[in-house]
């Protein structure tokens, strides 16, 4: 095991020296050549923290996030809790409004039941669970978490999106219900911020009755037990009605937490334990020695895999890795997880050789 691991840390950037660059420009062409029998996009965003080395491939594109969203909620869940507008130990009961689709075990429970705030960040980081991103995200406001990306100086991030609302959509509930999919996207595309924000309180009132084995049900009528119908179509309406965000930015962010830049020290390392402790099989660390800690965040959509980590190589070396691809062509995706695994384990093994 690394001994003295370090959650919090102050980095001081070092200037490369040239032999140091050309190895950085070997290692870069490497993660390309593995990258590319995936048939899809690739963002790519690597970062050293103690010698400020980089690594940026269309690193400031913009991608789907899936559930790489996450993060922005739970920085801001425990930026509220440091305010004092809520308690890790306040119950919030589970409505019908809350239930969501996908990920998580909550959509299986009845509703009623009231888990505290820090169960629900155990949950939607964790297992990943829809549901309880939900109910944190409509506690702490949907506004307020695109708020504190600009604060912190995330301008192409958006993180407004929750996923019921945007499943729900994609199955004709809401605003879009007499429109293709392909007509959704593009009246979506050019809807100004009020407006979506419009059409996403439309979509929960018109699903205000919805019981959670209908919507599922619904959902896999239209598109498979698990997403396998209509590829094409649905990836279309991923690529459009998702929150949003470029892997440098989502590597900023990670940075940020490292630094004990967002939030207090304790809370830092209260998330850097969560992130440690996420499962999930299209997770890039798959690859990786079991005793390198891994702080991450994965998700998945149609077409797209995303995955943001800390890598922490020793208690001295730590590397941000956002690894995005989207437009994941249909029977790639296991190629792109491959790819992410792999670059993850090229660039740890890279940086474990720096003294």
């Amino acid at each position: 095991m690394i001994q003295g691991l370090v959650f919090g840390l102050t980095a001081t950037k070092k200037k490369a020296a040239p032999h140091e660059d050309a190895d950085l420009g070997r290692l870069k062409a490497e993660l390309l050549r593995t990258a590319k029998e995936t048939k899809g996009q690739l963002g790519l965003y690597v970062k050293h923290i103690e010698t400020g080395s980089e690594i940026a491939v269309e690193a400031d594109k913009i991608f789907p996030l899936a559930s790489v969203f996450k993060l922005g909620v739970m920085v801001e869940t425990f930026r509220q809790v440091e305010e004092g507008s809520i308690a890790l130990d306040e119950r919030i009961e589970l409505e019908p409004k809350h239930f969501c689709i996908g990920e998580g075990v909550l959509q299986y429970m009845a509703p009623g039941l009231k888990p505290t705030v820090g169960d629900l960040l155990a949950l939607m980081i964790i297992s990943t669970d829809n549901t309880a991103s939900e109910m944190l995200w409509k506690r702490i406001g949907l506004q307020r978490v695109n708020m504190m990306m600009r604060e912190l100086g995330l301008a192409k991030t958006s993180i407004y999106m929750p996923y019921r609302e945007s499943f729900l959509m994609s199955m004709g509930v809401g605003p879009f219900r007499d429109l293709t999919i392909p007509e959704a996207a593009r009246k979506w595309k050019g809807m100004s911020d009020m407006d979506r924000m419009k059409a996403l309180n439309e979509t929960e009132r018109d699903s205000a009755g919805l019981s959670v084995d209908d919507f599922r049900q619904k959902y896999e009528r239209i598109y498979g037990l698990k997403a396998e119908k209509k590829f094409k179509q649905q990836r279309v309406y991923d690529e459009v009605f998702d929150n949003i965000g470029t892997p440098r930015e989502i590597g900023m962010l990670l940075e940020k937490i490292l630094k004990n830049e967002v939030v207090s020290p304790k809370a830092s390392k209260d998330m850097l334990r969560l992130l440690m402790m996420q499962k999930d099989e299209t997770a890039l660390s798959y690859l990786l020695s079991p005793d390198i800690p891994v702080a991450l965040k994965s998700g998945t959509t149609a077409a797209s895999l995303t995955n943001a980590a800390i890598i922490f190589v020793s208690s001295t070396s730590h590397v941000v890795l956002c690894t995005f691809f989207k437009k994941i062509e249909e029977g790639s995706f296991e190629k792109a997880l491959e790819a992410e695994a792999k670059i993850a384990r090229l660039v740890c093994d890279h940086f474990s050789r720096l003294r």
